[in-house]
Formats: structure tokens, C-alpha cells, sequence
């Protein structure tokens, strides 16, 4: 019967739990493997699995009210394949089976399933290999490498390094698979007259090299080895006196798509159904095994990698049987080599080096890895004598070493982003000249904050020291475009941290053109700097530029996210933020919740990029009404443990004002507002008391006060928020539009309604054009603007704004309940204020009915209340 791969996959769970409750969880768990999904996706495969198997057998899949599903019924297990019969008896000298003219030389191994041996052409002397399983025991294994063996070749093309399948025999005893000879296996030569322990160092690396290409080779095709060790790799000689190193034996191995095999026109022999590289149930050899596979993880590129570390280590001390234990790194003089090998090896899947590719290209580019190290250790010299100068200042200037701690870290970054651009080349030559410019580009901020210096000032603000800095950036790196990449990218990141967001968006997008000129669009270099300028352009309110550079960095890197979790992260949290910045908290929340799934794995160790991911959690949550969850977040942010962990003391301010806003949006209003109060404190230390951050935290005070009634400070203060915004951001800023649209709400609820509505129109208007007409933001404000309509009798525009108006997404807006009923009310106000009175009543009466059993702000309701109990028709 045919079934869907998800139903199928529930059943085999099922199947092997029968008789037992299976709850959702485990379920969810295990066939969608903690995947973000749509609600009732497990219902959905459950009905579908009942379908497929009938109205008979569907009675025996049982549920289990709110916990899960069980299997009732007998269940027959029947192991196949593993009668032990016509067992082979080869000897030296007889003719291969069905290969009479191939000759068995000798044995090379044999296990009670399978027999390997190598035979010779009894007229040309051509060396095979063939591999024999006696029955059914290792036939699946061996269909399994046939298979695997048509990928590789139809995927690479023949190749020296990949031990050639020739044929097979699958359909009668004894079943075979017919192999070219490719050598002793790397154990076995390494041994023979002392060959490895004789190498150099420099040979012993090659050596290694050409097993980790292969195997990165077979990775790239989609195919997992899952047994590396040295019995799997082959060395036999060159014509130019050098070595051939091959890979075989893919017997244990596993494809991470079986889509391949369709893709290819293979039939899938001896594959199983299941993905993720799956495919034998063999773990391996345990010396070279990774941790997380006797774990019970899902094998991976990555636990091939440890394998290949492991082996890197045994090459390289000259010693295959070696270990790789306590002590190791003795054995190993250069300590970039030492670095490879243990994050080759590392226990952490997730820490350890991704591909065999990465690894290979680590161990090619030490010679200029050295001379970069030699440079970082040049650069902290030049750190270290900025230092004293920076000591003197920072006592007079607190932000000035978090800025000068900002810079260091993109000059550190710019000596490994110069090494991809430019490799070797004139690196020596190079040095004096970046080490200059780099220093003098230090110099300049630091003069800028030091008022007894020439062009010092004793009021400089970090964003007038910056932007003097900044503004010779292009003239000082002009021949050094890899480093002002670099430099350009970290004085965005800057600028972003004080909220100056056209000039973020300036220098990453600077940066990102940089690195498309110098690696192409499509570099995973490049893929990241255009998603920070995406995120910067939509901070300054650029929507339609950012949604360009988002759209076309996701088409450059479509097929790279699979494999790559940082540029993965990447793509998802900055689509996130771009919609969260329209305040499409519907659009935003799978991206951002698809972000912090992928934060493990791509950035491990940025424990502040967790922190403000969160942050931003946060202000969904409690805009779709997830108040206890959002409130639960932020508080969870608030423990002491991040400050020692290095989260900075702004990123903590700004969780303690998103903590007393969701406070507010859950109507917690006496706890929020000692919370709000104190975070505009710790806001003003940090940025100072004209910042955008302050006024931000301000302009939540000030809702707070107008939500609970308390309107004499309220309306003070978001008029002073509102020229304050508007001074740092402009007037065609969006945050500068949303505080005079809240100013104007406030106008609207203390009478004056056609101030309000000089406010609204032009904030309105605006935010259709950028924002387009379904964002809540815009049906927010017209709700305020119609209501404002009706009180200086324009009926026919209030009605003609609420026919616009739509109640889900009032509530993204504006966080509560009623809109429905609100947006009811408003427009039965206005039909009966054209005359139409039973109509509009008919609206109004249910609408009143249904806030009073609700939760409704007093004053709302009683305007609504009013404008029933004055209905002429009554």
C-alpha cells in the first residue's frame, strides 16, 4: 500500500512499541527529530496512516486521550537472510565462481559472513578483488557498496583515489562483488619496511591529504563512509615514485539524500528508507568511532572527520596502531597540527571541524596560517603599546573601550579575511603597510576622545569620535580592500549597537560590496555581510531596500544553507528582523524560532547573540499574546549568569526594559512600571540620557501611563519622546513615525481630536507606502484615525477606514483582546452617524455586550456604551 514517509515512519514507531503508549512527544521527537512544525502535523499523519492501512487495520492503531497512540495486536517479527547455507569452501589455486579465468591467490581477511580475496588473470596477470558473502548475510552490505560505488562515479567521474567496482553477482550463491586491486591497505604499507616511521613530515602530510580529499570528494557527492579506518584505505605505488592512496569498502555506508539515487537513475540496492546517512546498522571500528554515534546519534560528515583525525594523529607520529590517547599531542611538534587534529577529533559534534573539505584546507594553508599568527601576534604588540594611551582616556571616556575592544576584533578578523583574498602572496610585503594604517586608524579615535590631544574635544560623544574615524576609512585601506571590508563591517556593528542605523547601513553595506568584488556574490563571506546590511537597512527603516539585498542574498545562497548552519542562521534571523521591524509578528516568529533552533550548532560559544535572539523572542511573544511565556524569557535573562558569561551590560539594560514592556502588554501594570523606571536608569549609564535606547524605554513608560488612565504624565512624556526620536532618526523614520502616531493616540483620548488626526494622516499614509497596507502597524493607527474621524463628525471617512481594518492584526499590533468587538463598535458608530441606525445598532448592541463580559479598558467601553445608549432608534 503506498504511504507517505512521515505515517510510514510513525507506524515503524509504533511497530516497535507495540502494546505501549507511544506519547506525542516521543513521536514528534522521533520522526520529525525536533523540527519546527504546524499544528496538528501529528494528527494529520496519523489520519492519513489510518487511511492507508484501511478501515480493519486502522482499528488497531488505539489513541490515548491528550498523551499519544499505541499499536494493539499481535506482532510477527521474521529476520531474513540468515540461514547459514552453501558456505564457500575457497582455496588458493580454484577458479573464482562464475570468473573462470581469475584465480584465487590469497585470502586477504574473512568474518563468518563474508570471505575477501584476491585472485590474478591466469594469461594477463590482472590483479582482482572480490568480495564474497557465503549467503545472505553481508549480501545487503554488498549491494550497498555496488550502489554507492554507481553514485560516486556518476557523481565524481572514474577517479584514481576511489577503489573501482568492477561487477557484481546478486542473483545466485556464492554472491560476489568483483574489485579492482588498489594496493595493501594503509595498515599493512605502512608496516612494510618501516615506510611511514622512514617518511618526512612533509610526506606524511601528503599522504593524509589524499585520503581526507577523497573522502571530502564522496561528501560532496552526497555520500557517507561510516567505517574509515585504515584497513579502508589502499596505498599502492605511482610511476613517479610516489604513492596512490584510494578509499573502498563502502560497505557500511549511507547516502545523506537517498533523493540522489532518483535524481541519478540508481536503483536503490541494499538502502534502506531512512535518511541522514543511514544504511547499515554497523557502527564502525571503535578506535575510530565518534562519540556521538555510540551515543545513539545519527552518523554524519562529521563523524567521518573524526575518523580521518584520528588517522591524521596516527600518520603523522608515524605509527598506525597508535592510539589517540591521553598525551597524544607529544607526539606532534607543530601546534597548528596539534589545533587540527583536536578539532578534528573533538567529543562535541558541534565543535568539531564540519567537513573534510574544511580539514584539508586547514592542513593546506599552514604555511600561511604561520605567517598569520606571526602577524595576530604583531597586531597584539601594536594592541599592547595603544593600550597605555588607552588607559590614560578611558577614565575620562567609559565607551571608548568598548569601541577600541570592537576594533581589535575586526583587525583580528581582517588578517584572516586578507589571507583568503590574497593567500601567500606579498604578504610579507604587505605587513609594515596594514600595520600602519590599521594603528593610525586606532590613533584616530582615540585622539578624537582625548581632549588634551590636537583635534581632541572634551565633550566628544562616541558617534562624533567615530564618525571622524570612520570617514578616512576608504583612503586609508585603499590598496588593503580585504581589511577595510573588515573595518567597515565593525564600525557598522557600532553604529548599530548607538541605534545610528543609515550609517550602519552604509558601512556593511560598503562591506558587502567589498566582499562581492574580492570573492562574488555567491561566497559565504559575502552571503553574510549582505544579510547584516539587510538587517542595518531595515533598522533605518529602508524596508524596500533591505527586502532587495535580503531577496538577493537568499537567491545567491540557495543550495548553501543545507549544509552550512552559520550562513542557515544567518538567512533565517535577519528575515526574522526584517518582519519583526514592521512590526509582522505572524511573518517573523517562524524565522526567528528557526534562528534559535539553528543557534547551537552555528554559533556554540556567542552566548550574547543567544541572549538578544531571545530578546527579540520576547517581543513576539507578547505581541501574539504569549504574555506568561515572554515575561518567563526575559526574566530567565536577567540572572546573574550572563553578566559572567559577557553578555554587555547595554544588551542586559535593554532585557530589563523588554521585560517591563511585556509586563505592560500583560497588563501587569504597578509591576511594570518600577521595572520600566529602573531600566531607563541603567539605559541612561550605559548610552546616555539624549539615546535612542533611553527614549525607546521612555516611550514604553508613556503607553503604560496611557493604557491605565494615568494621562498627566503620559502625554509630557510621549511628546518628549517624540522629538526626541525624531531629532535622532529623522521625520520619515519609521520609530519617529510610530511615536507620533502614539502621541497622537494620546491627543485622541485627552479630546483633541483633530490634532490627532493631523498627526495620523500624514503617520498613516506613510506607513502604507513602506510598510504596505496589511502590516498591523497601519491598521493600528487608522483604527485611532477613524475613531478620531467620528469625533469631528466625518462619519463616511471613520466607516470607510474600519471597512480597511482587520481584528488579528490590531492584535499583532497592538497587543489584547476585543478588537474584534472594537472594530464591530466603531463601525456601527459610524453608520448610525449616517443615518443608518437600525444597521448600525444591530453591529454596536453585540459589540458593547461582548466587552462588558470581556476585559475591556473603561474609558473604551464607555465610549462605545455612550454612543448605544444615544442611538436615535433605541
Amino acid at each position: 500500500m503506498e504511504l507517505e514517509r512521515r505515517p510510514l515512519e510513525v507506524l515503524s514507531l509504533l511497530l516497535r512499541h507495540a502494546g505501549e503508549v507511544v506519547t506525542k512527544e516521543e513521536l514528534l521527537d522521533t520522526v520529525w527529530q525536533g523540527r519546527i512544525t504546524v499544528e496538528n502535523v501529528l494528527a494529520n499523519a496519523v489520519a492519513k496512516l489510518r487511511k492507508g492501512l484501511g478501515e480493519a487495520l486502522a482499528e488497531h492503531i488505539r489513541t490515548q486521550a491528550r498523551i499519544g497512540y499505541r499499536f494493539t495486536g499481535p506482532v510477527e517479527r521474521i529476520a531474513v537472510g540468515r540461514a547459514l547455507v552453501n558456505r564457500l569452501d575457497l582455496r588458493a589455486g580454484q577458479p573464482v565462481p562464475g570468473r573462470s579465468h581469475f584465480m584465487l591467490k590469497e585470502q586477504l581477511s574473512g568474518t563468518r559472513g563474508s570471505e575477501v580475496w584476491l585472485a590474478r588473470h591466469d594469461k594477463t596477470g590482472e590483479l582482482r578483488v572480490y568480495k564474497f558473502s557465503p549467503d545472505g548475510a553481508r549480501l545487503a552490505s554488498l549491494k550497498r557498496e555496488a550502489t554507492l560505488a554507481r553514485v560516486l562515479r556518476e557523481s565524481l567521474g572514474e577517479r584514481d583515489d576511489i577503489a573501482r567496482v568492477i561487477d557484481w553477482n546478486f542473483e545466485t550463491a556464492p554472491f560476489f562483488l568483483e574489485c579492482a586491486y588498489g594496493g595493501e591497505n594503509l595498515l599493512a604499507w605502512s608496516q612494510g619496511e618501516g615506510r611511514l616511521a622512514a617518511m618526512s613530515q612533509g610526506a606524511r602530510l601528503e599522504l593524509a591529504l589524499q585520503a581526507i580529499d577523497v573522502v571530502g570528494a564522496a561528501h560532496e557527492a552526497g555520500v557517507l563512509h561510516k567505517d574509515l579506518k585504515p584497513a579502508n584505505f589502499l596505498v599502492a605505488p605511482c610511476r613517479d615514485g610516489g604513492w596512490q592512496v584510494r578509499v573502498t569498502d563502502f560497505g557500511a555506508g549511507g547516502l545523506v539524500e537517498l533523493g540522489r539515487l532518483e535524481d541519478l537513475g540508481i536503483t536503490p540496492m541494499g538502502m534502506t528508507i531512512e535518511e541522514g546517512g543511514s544504511g547499515s546498522s554497523s557502527l564502525g571500528t571503535p578506535l575510530y568511532i565518534a562519540p556521538e554515534i555510540i551515543s545513539g546519534q545519527a552518523p554524519s560528515a562529521r563523524c567521518d572527520v573524526y575518523a580521518l583525525g584520528v588517522m591524521l594523529y596516527q600518520i603523522l607520529a608515524g605509527d598506525m596502531k597508535k592510539p589517540l590517547a591521553t598525551g597524544w599531542d607529544a607526539d606532534i611538534d607543530d601546534p597548528l597540527l596539534r589545533e587540527d587534529i583536536a578539532e578534528a577529533t573533538h567529543g562535541d559534534p558541534l565543535q568539531r571541524i564540519a567537513s573534510a573539505g574544511e580539514l584539508a584546507a586547514r592542513l593546506r594553508a599552514l604555511d600561511v596560517r604561520r605567517e598569520d599568527r606571526a602577524r595576530a601576534q604583531a597586531l597584539a604588540a601594536d594592541a599592547e603599546a595603544a593600550r597605555a594611551e588607552l588607559e590614560r582616556v578611558k577614565t575620562r571616556r567609559p565607551w571608548v573601550a568598548a569601541t577600541f575592544a570592537a576594533l581589535v576584533i575586526g583587525f583580528g578578523a581582517s588578517v584572516w579575511l586578507y589571507m583568503q583574498a590574497e593567500g601567500a602572496r606579498g604578504l610579507a610585503e604587505t605587513q609594515a603597510a596594514r600595520a600602519e594604517a590599521t594603528g593610525g586608524f586606532l590613533r584616530d579615535l582615540l585622539v578624537n576622545a582625548d581632549p588634551y590631544r590636537p583635534g581632541g574635544a572634551g565633550d566628544v560623544t562616541v558617534r562624533a569620535a567615530l564618525d571622524k574615524a570612520a570617514a578616512d576609512i576608504g583612503a586609508r585601506f585603499e590598496d588593503d580592500p580585504a581589511t577595510e571590508a573588515s573595518i567597515q563591517q565593525t564600525a557598522g556593528e557600532i553604529y548599530s549597537s548607538l541605534a545610528v542605523y543609515d550609517a550602519a547601513a552604509e558601512r556593511k553595506g560598503r562591506a558587502a560590496d567589498l566582499f562581492a568584488r574580492l570573492y562574488g556574490e555567491s561566497d559565504r563571506r559575502t552571503l553574510l555581510a549582505r544579510y547584516l546590511q539587510a538587517e542595518a537597512l531595515a533598522n533605518a527603516s529602508r524596508i524596500a531596500d533591505a527586502g532587495a539585498v535580503l531577496d538577493m542574498a537568499d537567491k545567491a545562497a540557495m543550495g548553501q544553507t543545507a549544509g552550512d548552519a552559520k550562513l542557515a542562521f544567518a538567512a533565517a534571523q535577519t528575515r526574522g528582523r526584517y518582519y519583526l521591524v514592521q512590526a509582522n509578528m505572524e511573518e517573523s516568529a517562524p524565522f526567528l524560532e528557526a534562528a534559535v533552533r539553528l543557534l547551537p550548532e552555528a554559533m556554540p560559544e556567542d552566548v550574547e547573540a543567544g541572549y538578544r535572539l531571545k530578546m527579540d523572542l520576547s517581543q513576539i511573544y507578547s505581541r501574539v499574546g504569549r504574555h506568561e511565556d515572554a515575561i518567563d524569557l526575559l526574566a530567565g535573562l536577567q540572572a546573574p549568569s550572563y553578566a559572567e558569561a559577557g553578555v554587555s551590560e547595554a544588551t542586559r539594560a535593554r532585557a530589563s526594559m523588554f521585560l517591563g514592556a511585556s509586563l505592560f502588554y500583560a497588563g501587569k501594570y504597578d509591576e511594570a512600571e518600577p521595572v520600566l523606571i529602573e531600566s531607563i536608569r541603567l539605559l541612561t549609564d550605559v548610552f546616555g540620557e539624549e539615546a535612542a535606547q533611553v527614549v525607546e524605554a521612555q516611550s514604553a513608560l508613556a503607553n503604560l501611563y496611557a493604557t491605565s488612565g494615568n494621562w498627566a504624565p503620559a502625554l509630557p512624556l510621549v511628546a518628549d519622546v517624540r522629538e526626541k526620536m525624531c531629532a535622532l532618526h529623522g521625520e520619515d523614520h519609521l520609530t519617529c513615525l510610530m511615536t507620533i502616531g502614539n502621541q497622537a493616540v494620546f491627543q485622541w483620548f485627552m479630546d483633541d481630536a483633530e490634532g490627532a488626526i493631523a498627526n495620523l494622516v500624514p503617520v498613516v499614509e506613510t506607513f502604507r507606502a513602506q510598510l504596505g497596507p496589511e502590516s498591523p502597524a497601519v491598521h493600528v493607527m487608522a483604527y485611532y484615525l477613524a475613531m478620531a474621524k467620528l469625533d469631528v463628525g466625518a462619519a463616511d471617512e471613520a466607516l470607510a477606514l474600519a471597512n480597511t481594518l482587520d481584528a488579528a492584526k490590531l492584535a499583532a499590533g497592538s497587543p489584547g483582546d476585543g478588537w474584534a468587538e472594537r472594530v464591530a463598535g466603531l463601525k456601527g458608530i459610524a453608520m448610525i452617524d449616517q443615518g443608518q441606525c437600525a444597521a448600525g445598532l444591530a453591529l454596536l448592541r453585540p459589540a458593547v455586550e461582548a466587552m462588558k463580559a470581556g476585559d475591556m479598558q473603561p474609558w473604551i467601553l464607555a465610549d462605545y456604551e455612550e454612543a448605544e445608549a444615544g442611538a436615535p432608534c433605541r
